[in-house]
């Protein structure tokens, strides 16, 4: 349980006038509570009141399980198949002074479970999603300390794959490799997506069988966990020969990339970060291929606050840590993507924390 965290969240929902949080198994449960059970269609999740206290609520399959995670830090109800389920919460709300309340809730609370409690309870139900994740968007030196090791890990991963990737094998060849090299390194869960040639222009490409062919341009995007923080990086390189079309397109991406990270200093408006990257591809007429955020938080989820695009209208501040990735994607034909984790850092200097090379990189083979 991470006392000073569940202390931040409880300040945060007094000031955003929750009554309480819902956490159901996620990462963020994993995060907040230290475990997160396997989640299926009954309803379960820990309850974290204004006043600090807690309760968990779960089927009685899952109880025993719970109990003893809990240690004894917070009382765990449970109902079982041959009992309604709303019937049985709405006592425990009544028992809490939870009913009528209003309740946020985390990213996995499932909608159809929510709905009968509201109606069984007269809780309000709202997004809480905001609230856990500003209960850590800034991160301690401890956990920046944890975010370069995890990034330097996936760095070091990506120099040792680079000389093995050749025409012939699949895009899930070297996706194993780079897993395989991360956790040799020391990174647990480690993870990565490969897209090549066509399937590059697809963002979040999620298939692993095509065979690398000379002149692709591959994206790799990975990254690995140390002590439960995150890394996260994406290079694009290409089996030669390649077109000057490709070479033109990759360093007009690069310097939308680094564009965005000269913008990335401390005290930054967020949307200025955001246009810094797309003024680049706008005036050379690509700014329609670049479709995504230009990044996203990182931490103890892959993807969290602070968000960089044009909405997120706030500030960087010491301790958020975040990545920058302007892509360019052409669905069937090509895509190239360019990411670095930066950190603005406890003396409020901005960090890049990847130092995995840049340069378009095209393999001899």
């Amino acid at each position: 349980m991470r006392t000073s965290y569940i202390d931040r969240l409880v300040n945060t929902l007094q000031d955003g006038g929750l009554d309480a949080m819902l956490i159901c198994p996620s990462e963020e449960l994993a995060f907040f509570a230290g475990f997160s059970p396997i989640m299926c269609e009954r309803f379960q999740g820990l309850f974290i009141k204004q006043d600090g206290r807690m309760f968990y609520f779960c089927n009685l399959l899952t109880g025993d399980e719970v109990r003893h995670a809990a240690g004894g830090r917070f009382p765990v109800y449970t109902w079982s198949d041959n009992e309604s389920m709303t019937q049985c919460i709405g006592k425990i709300f009544d028992a809490e002074e939870l009913s009528g309340k209003t309740i946020g809730l985390n990213s996995t609370a499932q909608a159809f479970n929510i709905l009968d409690i509201s109606a069984a309870t007269g809780a309000r139900f709202q997004n809480g999603v905001g609230v856990l994740e500003e209960a850590r968007i800034i991160k301690t030196e401890e956990e920046l300390r944890c975010l370069r090791r995890a990034a330097a890990i996936a760095d070091d991963g990506f120099r040792a794959v680079l000389p093995l990737i050749r025409p012939g094998m699949t895009e899930g060849d070297v996706r194993n490799l780079l897993t395989d090299k991360m956790e040799k390194l020391g990174g647990t869960d480690a993870g990565a997506l490969v897209a090549s040639g066509p399937n590059a222009g697809f963002p979040h490409y999620c298939s692993y069988d095509r065979i690398l062919q000379k002149g692709d341009g591959i994206i790799m995007d990975f990254g690995c966990i140390v002590d439960g923080l995150h890394s996260d990086i994406s290079r694009t390189v290409f089996l030669g020969p390649v077109s000057q079309r490709q070479r033109y397109l990759y360093h007009l991406l690069l310097k939308a990339q680094e564009a965005a990270v000269e913008a990335a200093v401390e005290g930054a408006w967020i949307p200025d970060i955001d246009a810094a990257a797309r003024k680049v591809l706008d005036e050379a007429g690509y700014g329609h291929t670049s479709i995504t955020r230009v990044g996203h938080g990182i931490g103890y989820m892959t993807h969290e606050a602070p968000c960089i695009n044009a909405l997120n209208r706030r500030k960087l501040q010491r301790g958020m840590c975040f990545s920058i990735e302007p892509g360019i994607y052409l669905p069937g034909d090509l895509g190239i993507r360019i990411e670095d984790i930066v950190a603005i850092n406890l003396e409020g200097q901005r960090e890049v924390l990847n130092r995995a090379p840049k340069n378009m990189i095209v393999l001899d083979v």
